[in-house]
């Protein structure tokens, strides 16, 4: 017997809320869990899009909370490359130019620091020679000021703590939630990784010969994300679990709207010489993974929509079900787990295409 639409809307509000807690609870348990400085790094930018989506959901006004611009900003970098093509290479530039800096520095003598022999970027790669992860891209995460006189690992841990406490007061004042050092979840180590430093100023055979710097380095910070969710993330999880279904998602979604802006800023100013592989060969039909309702769930966390209209079928609607039955109104019935495998797939083929334009030395890794 079907519900009421007000009371279904209410209900499904109400599982709203409980995904809020479960994702937050996810989140801390990673955090005081996996100890390890690349995952955590890699976390700030998820983290900060929980705070976002979830007081959003529950019209948390916090305006005076000196946290909130960096929230919305670090929040922001996770689609820089699918906005305008010059912000994204704005992102690049600026990031490239304050690592150049800050390790031309560093160098003891004067003289050293025109030679061009400082190395001002680190690409980690796990035991596959996989890119899991990049200096400049965490630097850009982290969003550092000019001006700012802490460290990178300094700043790193303000914002840390300021994410990790925003996520707490979430956790506790909205959703009843007191015993957060309670582990909930139990985590798989961290795959082993290692590193390769390098000048972004000299040509180097890691990078394609085809592209210059900026859009050798856009492909790497791509590549970095969906990299790290593959090959350190999922991993490290032992179970499917709804957050990790939402990261790989919108990772996943907003890789492949970054090569299609890559690809046609390409195109509309005719670089003929450079050859952009096809993208629709690497995908094939699975770009019916990305249905507009369930990633406007997955980046927000209302299961009604702006017209009140509920995303979540009745007839698909289960209170035991992961996602309570989205995945099944959203995908003609696929059950969670199938269209988990589906979509882990499809991230897999993407890192697998962008990976395609570099050549990794593993003899190098250190």
């Amino acid at each position: 017997m079907n519900m009421g639409e007000n009371t279904y809307n209410d209900i499904l509000r109400m599982h709203s809320k409980i995904l809020i807690a479960q994702d937050g609870k996810t989140l801390i348990d990673l955090l005081l869990n996996v100890q390890d400085s690349a995952v955590s790094l890699s976390l700030i930018p998820f983290s900060a899009l929980y705070c976002r989506s979830a007081k959003e959901f529950l019209c948390i006004e916090d305006a005076r909370n000196e946290i909130e611009k960096d929230v919305k900003d670090i929040r922001n970098g996770l689609k820089i490359f699918t906005d305008k093509y010059s912000k994204g290479k704005k992102m690049v530039s600026e990031s490239d130019n304050q690592q150049n800096e800050v390790f031309k520095n560093m160098l003891r003598f004067s003289i050293t620091k025109i030679l061009n022999i400082h190395l001002n970027l680190g690409v980690y790669f796990n035991e596959q020679g996989r890119v899991v992860f990049n200096t400049q891209q965490a630097n850009f995460y982290l969003n550092i000021p000019r001006s700012k006189e802490d460290s990178a690992g300094g700043h790193a841990r303000i914002v840390g703590e300021k994410l990790g406490g925003e996520i707490a007061k979430i956790l506790v004042k909205y959703c009843g939630i007191n015993n957060l050092e309670d582990k909930t979840i139990l985590f798989n180590s961290v795959p082993k990784y290692g590193y390769i430093d390098f000048n972004t100023n000299r040509k180097s055979e890691f990078f394609s010969k085809e592209f210059d710097k900026e859009i050798n380095l856009r492909l790497l910070h791509m590549l970095s994300t969906i990299g790290f969710v593959n090959n350190l993330l999922v991993p490290v999880f032992r179970d499917t679990n709804v957050w990790l279904l939402r990261i790989i998602y919108i990772t996943a979604h907003n890789t492949w709207l970054g090569i299609k802006k890559l690809s046609q800023h390409l195109e509309q100013n005719h670089h003929s010489g450079i050859k952009f592989h096809d993208l629709s060969e690497c995908i094939d039909g699975n770009i019916n993974l990305f249905s507009s309702s369930f990633r406007n769930c997955m980046m927000h966390y209302d299961l009604v929509d702006k017209r009140d209209c509920p995303i979540i079928l009745q007839e698909y609607y289960n209170p035991v079900k992961p996602l309570y039955g989205l995945v099944e109104s959203c995908y003609n019935g696929m059950h969670f787990n199938q269209y988990y495998d589906k979509l882990y797939k499809l991230s897999q083929k993407l890192e697998e295409y962008l990976l395609s334009y570099f050549n990794v030395n593993q003899n190098n890794i250190r």
